[in-house]
């Protein structure tokens, strides 16, 4: 007889539903401890750096910043997605994660949000065209860090004409830092144009022949934020002492000469440990001796290149930055790498004047900013020299604009002093002209650099590169290896498992 079948009853009904509620109990027990462990950890956690040589560890001095920081500051990261946005990023997280309670981080690409982008420039009365920068926000202050900013290039690399230009450190720590600590503390700036002998005035209404300066006040206003003021030096006794930076931008229709007591107190401003000047000389204005004693001599000659890259007619061409004792001042770096350069209009050419075998090293130095090429030459039938027998000015590289520095260290304190050979090039109607715009901003900045806002102590992020050398043999391996043998495993053995199952 059959054995009998027997069923068991370890799988009943209640016994299933028992297994049931124990597997969604320990479900959402687990859920539970999941959610509180992420809890805990958001507001105590610690970060590791497993790469020593990482470019998003924050200094010391950064660290001190951001713990001191009691007021809230929106950080935007106006960029489109390259290789400095990644940079960008990574270390604006870092400052993000230092503190959570007052930083707060914004991507914005402009190429995919064009309409926040165009809302986010006008608040800032930025230029609808600018583009690339990092905005810094806070009670109704901001700062802008714009792109050119933020690396160090081998600039040999551009002097022996490789078409790629290397770049060798990330510098996105000193000038992030300096911002936030800048609107922790902010400190009102203002520049003085001066007014009284036909200069050029920003709060003259915009001209019909574009020779006004309200696109240059814009840059230091919205730009730069800082404020502007005109002066006549003949209704005071001494330049305010609030005042930043002094600009002389001559007008092509001079009103008689400065002053004695006018370049006296110009002489002493700049004598006094910060003075800066913004020197832009369509004429003199009888300004010869004050300007030798810094070191520059400015011709009532014109000069133009007749180089047919940069020349375009008349007095119209573009000028070049200027190599000085084989280095090229900061302010001209950013538009040599990419290859920029400024329209000028027949300028005066700069020269120094005879100096000892051995200079005081406490003395000023000058440094050329632009210059023509070797085919630059006196403006042919100059009106200026109407009448004047002097013998005509050789072809040669002339001096445009010149820098003078004395006694600064870091880029702080001392006296820093711009001189162009022409007014016209920054007026409204020439400030959209090649990149005259982007050296305005960039000469503001060098001369206007506040004492204590940048801490170059924090140092830049080194940018190491890697090279992969192997001969041809190894590369054609490595080829096969990628696209035949990987893809053909993955194949094999995909059709072994396929045959298994169907035997």
């Amino acid at each position: 007889m059959p054995p009998t079948e027997s069923h068991s009853a370890g799988f009943n009904r209640s016994r299933r539903w028992l297994t049931t509620l124990n597997l969604l109990l320990a479900t959402v027990a687990m859920l539970a401890l999941v959610v509180m462990l992420n809890y805990l950890a958001s507001g105590h956690f610690k970060r590791f750096f497993w790469g020593g040589a990482t470019n998003s560890r924050l200094s010391p001095s950064t660290l001190r910043v951001l713990k001191s920081l009691t007021n809230d500051v929106t950080v935007t990261i106006f960029f489109r997605h390259n290789d400095v946005y990644t940079m960008v990023g990574s270390l604006l997280a870092e400052y993000q994660n230092a503190n959570r309670a007052h930083v707060h981080v914004v991507d914005l690409d402009y190429l995919r949000s064009p309409a926040e982008a165009q809302i986010l420039l006008a608040r800032l009365h930025l230029d609808p065209a600018q583009k690339d920068f990092v905005a810094f926000e806070s009670n109704g202050h901001h700062q802008i860090v714009n792109k050119d900013k933020l690396s160090d290039y081998n600039w040999g690399d551009l002097l022996q004409h490789q078409p790629v230009v290397r770049r060798t450190a990330f510098r996105g720590e000193i000038y992030f830092t300096a911002a936030i600590n800048y609107l922790s503390h902010p400190v009102d700036q203002m520049a003085f144009f001066l007014a009284g002998h036909g200069e050029r005035d920003p709060s003259d209404p915009p001209s019909s022949d574009g020779s006004g300066y309200t696109k240059l006040a814009g840059i230091l206003s919205n730009e730069l934020v800082c404020g502007w003021q005109t002066l006549a030096l003949s209704q005071t006794d001494s330049i305010p002492a609030n005042c930043k930076l002094l600009i002389i931008a001559s007008g092509s229709q001079p009103k008689g000469n400065l002053s004695t007591n006018e370049l006296f107190q110009i002489q002493a401003y700049l004598k006094h440990g910060n003075g800066r000047l913004l020197a832009l000389l369509d004429s003199i204005e009888g300004l010869d001796p004050v300007l030798k004693e810094w070191g520059v001599i400015v011709t009532n000659r014109r000069v133009i290149d007749r180089s047919p890259e940069v020349w375009s007619g008349g007095g119209d061409f573009l000028a070049r930055p200027a190599v000085d004792n084989g280095s090229m001042h900061p302010i001209m770096r950013p538009l040599f790498r990419d290859r920029l350069s400024i329209r000028m209009l027949a300028p005066r050419p700069i020269f120094r004047p005879d100096v000892p075998a051995s200079p005081d090293p406490g003395a000023p130095t000058l440094s050329a900013v632009a210059a023509t090429g070797p085919l630059g030459e006196e403006l042919p039938n100059d009106p200026a020299l109407a009448g004047v027998g002097a013998s005509p000015l050789p072809r040669t590289n002339y001096v445009l604009i010149a820098a003078i520095e004395q006694n600064v260290i870091n880029g702080l304190g001392g006296t820093r002093i711009v001189v162009a050979g022409d007014s016209d090039f920054l007026d409204d109607q020439m400030m959209d002209s090649a990149a005259n715009h982007y050296f305005a901003s960039q000469t503001l900045e060098w001369l206007l650099q506040r004492p204590g806002e940048v801490d170059f102590t924090i140092g830049s992020h080194p940018v190491k590169e890697y090279q992969l050398f192997m001969p041809q043999s190894q590369r054609t391996h490595l080829c096969w290896l990628f696209l035949v043998a990987m893809p053909g495993s993955v194949l094999f053995l995909g059709a072994l498992v396929w045959l298994r199952r169907r035997s």
